[in-house]
């Protein structure tokens, strides 16, 4: 420990601040002449820091909020901190912006909740866990956690085949010949809408544990994906190129014209989004093994 500080020792004097710094309990709140670096002059005035681990701080200021992690965190991995932004001048930093998405931010919060349990370090009560922290750091990392398993069962039978339309959206064909879409926790939760979600069918085990305790899969038959699709492609243009996006807006005038003079009113209201409209001839098969 003291040698690693040593070696850590520059002109700014920043020994001593760092070693008060590493003195303070994880998740402890410091103040900014604690702060074994100062980047107030890249990142702005610090309003608030923590200490997360060792060498991992917790950044707040007028602009964003980020992670700070220093080349000596415990914690944290190689291939953690290549995903960090370096610092004109302060090689030895890493930073991650909270609310960028692709950041890294999910990869530190698993490194860290990784270390604390490796180390049987206390862990807060409200702390998410390995699970949770896997599932979301998915989606914008699938290179380090690997993508959105496929889910084996559904609400009706077992997946004999499937096709991707996005890592954690998935196009199922199970063995009692039914087509439906599956689509994971974080996606359903945050870019479906309330009423679609409730359209949705779960695993008797998700509904018997909680699925937001479980974060299982949403299962949409045929029929009831038509408009989750049609939701999930304005924020995923991945969606757009599996699908027949045509043939998807001709099923929904056809089964759902109310949602169609309610969305076309609202987009000619507040002048926002594409109106929904019948391409003839392009029937309403919008996906197909």
């Amino acid at each position: 420990m003291i040698m690693n500080l040593l070696r850590r020792i520059d002109p700014a004097g920043r020994l001593v601040a760092e070693l008060k710094a590493e003195q303070k309990s994880p998740k402890e709140s410091i103040s900014q002449d604690e702060l074994p670096f100062d980047v107030s002059a890249e990142l702005g005035e610090v309003l608030h820091a923590e200490l997360k681990s060792p060498g991992v701080y917790f950044l707040s200021t007028k602009e964003k909020e980020v992670f700070v992690v220093t080349k000596e965190a415990p914690a944290i991995s190689e291939k953690a901190r290549s995903y960090g932004q370096e610092l004109s001048g302060y090689s030895d930093l890493r930073v991650y912006d909270i609310h960028q998405p692709g950041s890294g931010r999910h990869v530190i919060d698993f490194e860290i909740l990784r270390y604390q349990i490796k180390c049987h370090l206390p862990i807060e009560e409200r702390e998410d866990s390995l699970l949770v922290a896997s599932y979301y750091g998915m989606e914008e990392h699938p290179d380090y956690f690997g993508t959105y398993p496929v889910p084996q069962y559904t609400p009706s039978g077992c997946t004999v085949r499937y096709k991707a339309l996005l890592n954690g959206v998935y196009w199922l064909e199970t063995n009692r010949c039914e087509e439906m879409l599956a689509v994971c926790y974080p996606i359903w939760q945050s870019d479906i809408s309330i009423p679609e979600q409730r359209q949705g069918e779960q695993l008797e085990y998700d509904q018997l544990h909680g699925i937001d305790n479980t974060l299982g899969y949403l299962f949409f038959s045929k029929q009831n994906s038509i408009i989750p699709l049609y939701e999930l492609s304005h924020l995923y243009p991945e969606i757009a190129g599996t699908i027949d996006m045509a043939a998807l807006l001709n099923a929904i005038c056809e089964n759902y014209p109310e949602y169609v003079a309610i969305h076309n009113e609202e987009a000619s209201k507040f002048e926002h989004g594409n109106l929904i409209k019948e391409t003839p001839d392009a029937g309403i098969k919008f996906f197909m093994f």
